[in-house]
C-alpha cells in the first residue's frame, strides 16, 4: 500500500472510531477490495448497526456469499438486504428477490412462493 493510502486508512479508522458511519462503510469497501473479508464484515457490521443502508447491503452480501464468516448465513443476509431495500437501496432489493427466487433467506431452504420474490423485485419499481 502506498504511504498516502496508509494515511487515508488511518484517517478513516479514526473517523469511524468517532462514530462516522460513512467512514465505516468506506473501510468495509476498502477491506473488501483487498479481500480482507473479516475486516470488511467488521466495518460493514458497525455501519449497518449504526443505520447506514449501504453498509446493510454490504453486510448482507458478505453473509449471503459467506465471505468473512464460517459459512453463509442466509436468514441474516436476507434480513440485512430487507432493511437496506426498505431504505431505498435497489441492489439490496434485487439480491433479496434473487434469494427468494432460488429458495434462500428463510430458516428453511426450500423454494418459496413466487409472490415473495416478486414483492421484493417490486421494491425496485415502486407501486403501479
Amino acid at each position: 500500500m502506498q504511504p498516502w493510502a496508509e494515511d487515508g486508512v488511518a484517517l478513516l479508522t479514526q473517523a469511524a472510531g468517532q462514530g462516522h458511519v460513512y467512514a465505516m462503510q468506506m473501510l468495509g469497501d476498502f477491506h473488501d477490495q483487498r479481500s480482507e473479508h473479516e475486516q470488511a464484515v467488521k466495518w460493514y457490521t458497525k455501519g449497518a448497526e449504526a443505520g447506514l443502508p449501504m453498509a446493510m447491503f454490504g453486510l448482507g452480501y458478505k453473509l449471503d456469499v459467506g465471505e468473512g464468516a464460517a459459512a453463509p448465513d442466509y436468514p441474516a443476509a436476507a434480513g440485512w438486504y430487507r432493511r437496506a431495500a426498505a431504505a431505498g437501496v435497489g441492489g439490496a432489493a434485487t439480491h433479496l428477490g434473487h434469494m427468494y427466487e432460488v429458495g434462500r433467506g428463510r430458516s428453511w431452504h426450500i423454494r418459496v412462493l413466487p409472490a415473495s420474490a416478486s414483492s421484493s423485485f417490486r421494491l425496485l419499481v415502486g407501486p403501479g
